[in-house]
């Protein structure tokens, strides 16, 4: 069991990281014993425990007891420990070496050392891990720093000292059980026919494009003759296109559910034509105004809906008035006969205030936190959280999106390394679990952007991951049901545990699992690091079974 003692506002911040590393802890009790003390805050007498890590960037009293040196300023920093790097936003250094240092900067200065005795494992870290994580959740990670899972890694890094500590972990990983990970695919609804524009600006351009696409695109793009040749058709099929004697050029919903086949995907459709969307009273830009009226898809709509796939808001201005986000979600609740809608912002709008007002709209979820111009994980994490400021709003991070990747005010990169680069994040999300997130807008596999052979591959890449793939309301629930159950009882005398199901229906979810990390002997192998995976127990979880017997072995 992990006792947990930190400031008074840090409160709701320590709950939501401790849904996201599901394990049995609890605010600190003086009565109680426990294996892992954390604490942000100064407390004495200092508690007993196996394990003592403090967290902080203010010289303690136990820094003035061991000796611990400590430098006069805070810093951004990158931090590195074992095989991780990651950013942390307000860090301090050791500067004596009387202590094993066990993280440092890219300086290689200590930020944490570690000190042992017979009875204690303690760890002082120069970093507050729950003012980070609550940075993570509501400002986010700079672009640059897109690609690291720093929230997954700071849930690892405790996992890691725990078992050096000789303490056994247990958890219900953010992972359905017999899959490696979740995806969930998602299309933008911005356009949906060319004949919906006339000859607007947004025709205009793709006419340019089309013609000119070498001379508009940079080198990284690698425009063949196969894709021009499929450009200049295209448009000399526009004349026919608008007198409705061929297909229209922009329209390829059919071919997103002909593609996906039986794999759940959820569409983001606007709910007004010709509106950019205010703030503050002000009109935003006129490019971010789509020419498609809703009303007049509604057989599309019912169609879609009708396949087994998800329909939901692509918001306006719900982001910053919550009356207007009621407004919004009505107009596609009407369409879908009163059913209720998650919601993602168009062009990622966000503010410090969306959160609140998103769920007094009364949307589903969110899926909005996320890069215009990087791929990643905007909160460090891959999991599904509550909104801070929120009662029970969850979001589900946008992970990739194909404008990011390939626009070259953006990211504007190739094909393979655009490939190569969502790897990295499928290697991440086998390692620690969570959901990878995909926006592909519904006119990306058209010319002439032409990005449907990419998503053939990445769609093909992963059905051989074995992956869930899932409808964003399914995402949510599957995460809605995980984060109410409650770990009843940990009996170390008799090897159990005893868990507490919420009566939440989950039809058609797959299943939760329980791991069990196992401590390793250190003087059996050199390199712990690269054999705690191998000690790791997985338990199928069966909401009928009042308690399951865990099984450990040291080696």
């Amino acid at each position: 069991m992990i006792g947990v003692i930190c400031k008074n506002s840090q409160k709701s911040t320590v709950e939501e990281f401790f849904q996201l590393f599901k394990t049995p802890w609890e605010f600190y009790n003086g009565n109680e014993q426990y294996d892992v003390i954390l604490m942000t805050e100064e407390y004495s007498p200092l508690p007993k425990s196996r394990l003592f890590v403090l967290f902080g960037t203010t010289t303690t009293n136990f820094d003035i007891c061991n000796q611990i040196q400590i430098s006069p300023d805070s810093e951004k920093s990158m931090i590195k420990v074992e095989e991780y790097t990651f950013p942390v936003n307000n860090v301090i250094t050791f500067l004596n070496s009387n202590h094993h240092s066990i993280v440092k900067n890219e300086k290689d200065v200590a930020v944490g050392i570690k000190m042992s005795n017979p009875d204690m494992h303690m760890i002082r870290i120069g970093y507050d891990i729950f003012d980070e994580i609550e940075h993570l959740m509501t400002t986010g990670q700079e672009t640059k720093h897109a690609s690291f899972p720093t929230l997954d890694i700071h849930i690892d890094l405790l996992k890691r000292w725990m078992l050096d500590a000789g303490i056994q972990v247990i958890e219900i990983p953010p992972v359905p059980d017999k899959y490696l990970f979740t995806v969930c695919l998602t299309h933008d609804v911005d356009f949906i026919k060319i004949t919906d524009h006339g000859l607007d600006h947004s025709v205009l351009g793709y006419i340019v494009r089309s013609i000119f696409t070498g001379f508009l695109r940079n080198y990284k793009s690698n425009i063949t003759w196969k894709k021009m040749i499929k450009n200049w058709k295209a448009l000399i099929s526009l004349p026919f296109v608008y007198l409705g004697l061929t297909k229209d050029v922009w329209f390829d919903i059919d071919r997103y559910c002909e593609i996906e086949k039986d794999i759940p995907s959820t569409y983001f459709f606007l709910p007004y034509k010709e509106h950019p969307g205010k703030t503050k009273g002000k009109r935003q830009p006129r490019a971010r105004m789509m020419k498609y009226d809703i009303q007049d898809y509604k057989p599309l709509i019912k169609n879609i809906s009708s396949q087994g796939r998800e329909i939901g808001l692509h918001g306006l201005n719900a982001w910053d008035d919550d009356n207007i986000g009621k407004q919004e979600k009505r107009v596609l609740e009407n369409l879908l006969e009163g059913k209720n809608v998650g919601v993602r912002i168009h062009w990622l709008y966000f503010k410090q205030e969306s959160p609140q007002l998103l769920e007094n709209a009364g949307f589903l979820y969110d899926s909005t936190f996320g890069f215009n111009d990087a791929i990643g994980y905007k909160a460090g994490t891959s999991q599904v959280f509550k909104l801070p400021t929120t009662k029970n709003l969850l979001e589900l991070q946008l992970s990739v999106m194909d404008t990011s990747l390939f626009y070259k005010r953006r990211m504007g990169v190739n094909e393979p390394k655009a490939m190569n680069m969502i790897n990295k994040l499928i290697d991440q999300c086998k390692k620690f679990g969570g959901v990878l997130t995909i926006n592909w807008h519904t006119r990306s596999l058209s010319p002439e952007r032409n990005w449907d052979e990419f998503y053939i591959e990445l769609i093909n890449l992963l059905k051989s991951e074995h992956v869930w793939f899932a409808s964003a309301h399914d995402v949510i629930r599957w995460f809605k049901i995980r984060r109410s159950i409650r770990f009843k009882s940990v009996s170390a005398q008799d090897d159990k545990i005893s868990l507490d199901f919420p009566q939440i229906d989950d039809t058609g979810l797959p299943q939760f699992q329980l791991r069990v990390h196992t401590p390793v002997i250190k003087r059996r192998i050199e390199n712990i690091s690269q054999h705690r995976e191998q000690f790791c127990k997985t338990i199928p979880l069966n909401r009928n079974a009042e308690s399951y017997r865990l099984v450990s072995h040291q080696r």
